[in-house]
């Protein structure tokens, strides 16, 4: 019996309804006057599609409830910053990219802005670069004990790529 609860077990997670997805989020944030970290998550909910001449993706949701930059109190102040008791997701709106190079609108803090980056397709994963000035944000003047964050961060995300459009509106 024991063989055919793994056997079963086995077969549900290597069927991608059920498989745990690799979906993430890193932002690369540059300190002033030296230093750097990234602010991470893998509570990432959504994934891209493929299109005709493409790939496109609406309504990704990214919980900042989570977000680890490796140590605590820069935790808070990350959380603190981007107001997240008010605002605990941010929301990847609408994208569409062709040939490596995509635009998209994002909603952070409750401000809609839009950006562009670029791409890349690795088997059945999408993942996504694209800098944001934190101060279209409405966050300023980032500082810490004498060091401060940079204006532009990096977002890196990750999703689940699909063969073709199965999100929900």
């Amino acid at each position: 019996m024991a063989k055919y609860t793994i056997f079963i077990l086995l077969l549900l997670l290597s069927t991608p309804h059920f498989a745990f997805s690799e979906s993430k989020l890193e932002i690369d944030v540059s300190l002033s006057p030296a230093g750097s970290y990234k602010a991470t998550t893998t509570e990432v909910n959504g994934s891209a599609y493929k299109t005709a001449d493409g790939v496109a993706a609406e309504n990704i949701i990214v919980n900042f409830k989570n977000l680890k930059t490796g140590i605590g109190l820069r935790d808070k102040h990350t959380r603190d910053r981007l107001a997240v008791d008010k605002y605990p997701s941010a929301k990847l709106v609408k994208a569409i990219g062709k040939n490596g190079k995509g635009e998209a609108q994002i909603d952070v803090r409750g401000k809609k802005i839009k950006v562009k980056g670029t791409y890349k397709i690795e088997g059945d994963k999408l993942t996504a670069e694209f800098p944001i000035e934190i101060s279209t944000l409405d966050i300023k003047d980032v500082r810490y004990m004498g060091v401060g964050v940079k204006d532009t961060v990096t977002v890196h995300i990750t999703v689940p790529l699909e063969a073709k459009r199965t999100a929900k509106k």
